[in-house]
């Protein structure tokens, strides 16, 4: 019978343990030992969320920067090129193109992190203030969820007083927030979150203490977390059940009047993307890399199955829970084919399917009992939601930063479940939150590193993901770059980069035989090696594949010139090296070095008026170059015409002189 009377609830008037989680009153705070003061809790995770970032700030630019930053043609023009960005799609500035937003689905609006950008690089052009600034954005959101749950907890009383603090921390020490802060693009993820958690927040201490301006500004920050990424917008599935589940129910559903400054700011930021770049979300295009729901069928890309589709998506879904608990093997690329095409024979789309759906109906049936987790869980699957491909595809399988979002929730659900924990089986458990903090800490540390530049991300990630084309891609077109940027006298030694590079791409194309882009970045490869034939042939099956991609039309010329000439020179096969300059000529009717080059080959063959004829085109094209104007002047003179020549030799001269001399060996 005593065990049974310590179960029983406390009568009125007897006083129920002060849940310290929140610590709102002035007089309470006043008694709190030093370490569960407020302030001093928000700075800590301040410094903890720099400070595991702070090996972030000498890194280059990378992945996506030039789209948004490096190579944005608006974004350069600094502040007076805001009217732009919030007028046109995001990847306007990149292509100068508004035909590119069909490019994903549904296009981009999302101006605010740009205009951002372009401000800072009105004070410094170099990455540095951008990557601290993301540093200095994303302490300031962990302090926000920090508040945010703060309050949340003020009046629950079973929680223990470190709840808050340690949702916080371990947001904050995520691995899965790598890409968000160490790659500059990924601020458009902090701010997003920060207007949607802020936003949130003011709402609802606007429920509290019935001040409707109050839920005015949550609404702003809703809205500007809706243009730094429309994925903010998943908070008003969020917004009413924080009112209705948590702080003063004696309101009940009136509590929801708060959401509507929200709901206003929603439907203000969808018409102006709307008027911008459109609502619909458009036809699914048919190329690989920017729709990964395909397969190559007799020679042609079809739409896969709606059964394995849904059964990739659910497997994705399964990896993301996976990637929650054990965020090793980190990759920034999921792209075809990363993730294989599944089908429901097999367990883990089964494991996804179930699983998340167990949680919907736990956070639905349970939110009373366990507000917390049920929050957690909420905001998983609203914030998942947009991007989960359930919907609609979003371009790509899965992606670590779309795990941003709805990290936040798996930070409350698991902080909850371990004070739960600690209820049930002792305050050993609590020990689980430092000690998973200080892990993630090192895999987050860790992996910074990597998001240095192209060149260490791609040659890093392609290790662990083998099976990306667009990864392989990338990793090969770094390894060609670095080639070129070597001096000549290093490159003998650093053939190996060309060699891997070429395996890279053959693997991307093995993937993707449509692989365009993978063709071109080969051909440079084989180019760089001086295998012409190769070369012309992976430039070739680009421009079959793309008749107008003028990089391959632009590369194959150079590949057919240089093929002429080592035919010509280095192996005296004029009949070759004719083949090759008479197709780079249709290509390009005016390259001077094709022209110049035939002008020699037909004076080899003793087809005098054939070479003067180049050899005159070659100097009309480069009109102020003192060499092709001398060759001209050496056709002439070895055809008889020694006034004509005279008259070129002079030209030479006037443009460099000195050139008789020269040429004459004095």
């Amino acid at each position: 019978m005593a065990k049974k009377q310590k179960k029983q609830r406390p009568s009125k008037t007897a006083e129920l343990p002060r849940h310290n989680a929140g610590d709102n009153s002035p007089s309470e705070t006043k008694d709190l030992p030093w370490f569960r003061k407020t302030k001093l809790q928000a700075l800590v995770l301040f410094v903890l969320a720099a400070a595991i970032y702070a090996n972030t700030l000498g890194h280059d630019f990378a992945l996506d920067d030039a789209i948004v930053i490096t190579e944005n043609s608006i974004v350069k023009k600094g502040v007076s090129g805001w009217g732009e960005l919030f007028s046109h799609d995001t990847f306007y500035g990149f292509f100068n193109d508004d035909s590119k937003a069909s490019l994903v689905a549904g296009g981009r609006y999302r101006p605010l992190t740009p205009a951002m950008f372009a401000l800072e690089r009105q004070i410094s052009s170099g990455p540095f203030l951008h990557h601290l600034l993301n540093v200095l954005w994303y302490g300031l959101l962990v302090v926000v969820v920090f508040l945010f749950v703060r309050d949340l907890a003020a009046k629950q009383a079973r929680l223990p007083w470190w709840f808050a603090l340690a949702a916080a921390a371990l947001f904050a020490v995520h691995p899965l927030h790598t890409e968000a802060v160490a790659n500059i693009k990924g601020r458009d993820e902090i701010i997003a979150l920060l207007g949607a958690v802020g936003g949130t927040w003011l709402i609802f201490r606007a429920a509290e203490r019935q001040r409707f301006l109050g839920a005015a500004a949550g609404a702003m920050l809703v809205f500007l977390g809706c243009l730094a990424k429309e994925n903010a917008l998943t908070f008003l599935a969020v917004i009413p059940a924080v009112l209705l589940i948590f702080g003063d129910h004696k309101k009940g559903w009136g509590r929801l009047n708060y959401v509507l400054p929200a709901l206003g700011a929603v439907i203000l930021f969808l018409a102006i993307r709307s008027s911008v770049i459109g609502l619909s979300l458009g036809e699914p295009v048919m190329e690989l890399m920017n729709n990964p729901f395909l397969e190559m069928k007799n020679g042609s890309w079809v739409h896969l199955s709606t059964g394995d589709r849904l059964a990739t998506v659910m497997h994705t879904l399964w990896e993301y829970i996976r990637l929650l608990f054990v965020p090793t093997g980190l990759v920034h690329d999921y792209y075809p084919m990363a993730v294989p095409v599944k089908s429901w024979t097999e367990i883990t789309p089964w494991l996804g399917l179930l699983l998340h759906a167990g949680m919907a109906v736990f956070a639905l049936l349970k939110f009373r009992s366990h507000p917390f987790v049920a929050l957690g869980i909420l905001i998983y699957l609203a914030s998942l939601s947009i991007v989960s491909n359930v919907f609609f595809s979003v371009g790509t399988n899965m992606s670590e930063r779309f795990l941003f979002m709805p990290s936040l929730g798996w930070a409350i659900a698991v902080t909850a479940l371990i004070a739960r924990g600690v209820r049930k089986f002792g305050s050993a458990v609590a020990y689980a939150v430092p000690a998973l903090a200080l892990v993630f800490s090192v895999l987050t540390i860790v992996r910074n590193p990597v998001w240095k530049d192209n060149f260490t991300l791609f040659t890093t990630d392609v290790e662990k993901q083998p099976n990306s084309a667009k990864l392989l891609n990338a990793a090969g077109g770094v390894k060609v770059d670095r080639f070129q940027q070597l001096s000549a006298t290093e490159k003998p030694g650093q053939i190996s980069l060309l060699t891997e590079a070429a395996d890279h791409l053959t693997r991307a194309i093995e993937i993707h035989p449509t692989y365009k882009n993978a063709y071109l970045l080969r051909g440079n490869a084989y180019l760089l090696q001086d295998n012409y034939d190769a070369a012309i042939a992976d430039y070739d099956q680009a421009l079959t594949l793309d008749g107008g991609y003028q990089a391959a039309t632009d590369n194959l010329v150079i590949a057919l010139t240089a093929a002429g000439k080592d035919a010509g020179e280095a192996k005296g096969d004029l009949a070759g090296a004719f083949r090759y300059l008479r197709r780079a000529e249709q290509l390009a009717p005016d390259n001077y070095e094709t022209l110049r080059l035939l002008g020699v080959a037909y004076g080899v063959s003793g087809q005098t008026a054939a070479a003067i004829s180049y050899f005159k085109r070659a100097s009309e094209v480069n009109a102020n170059d003192p060499d092709a104007r001398w060759n001209y002047a050496i056709a002439l003179y070895n055809a008889g015409q020694t006034d004509a020549a005279e008259v070129e030799f002079q030209a030479a001269e006037r443009l460099k002189p000195g050139i008789r001399r020269e040429r004459a060996g004095n």
